[in-house]
């Protein structure tokens, strides 16, 4: 089973992340969710970071920051994020969305990751 949830997210990963490339690299960007624009409270290089994950078949996933844009890197790909109505919310394409925790202090200390139905946690470790 664990072998078979790392061939899924792989997959929906590079299917994310190639449709990212090939968007850009035909100069036109597909719209594949609704954007909605960030409350002007929120501070995008609060998510910028490098993510400890579990369950994956990376180690990790970074958060930064290009052009006022959030972008994600499994270290073999990336890609960019758009944000969603909820808060701390975003979408990778369609493939994935991303929710990123927040501690009392109202710090991001971590993110879960939802991808065709499975989940997985991340801890934000810089």
């Amino acid at each position: 089973m664990h072998f078979m949830k790392k061939i899924v997210f792989t997959f929906a990963c590079f299917v994310s992340l190639s449709a990212a490339y090939a968007a850009t690299s035909t100069g036109t960007i597909p719209q594949i969710t609704k954007k909605t624009s960030l409350a002007d409270s929120v501070n995008l290089a609060d998510y910028v970071g490098k993510y400890k994950m579990q369950g994956l078949p990376f180690d990790y996933i970074t958060i930064g920051l290009k052009e006022g844009k959030l972008t994600i890197s499994t270290g073999d790909q990336d890609g960019t994020l758009t944000p969603l109505k909820e808060a701390d919310k975003f979408d990778a394409n369609g493939q994935a969305t991303l929710q990123f925790v927040r501690d009392a202090d109202k710090k991001v200390t971590g993110m879960k990751l939802d991808a065709q139905g499975m989940a997985f946690d991340g801890k934000k470790e810089s």
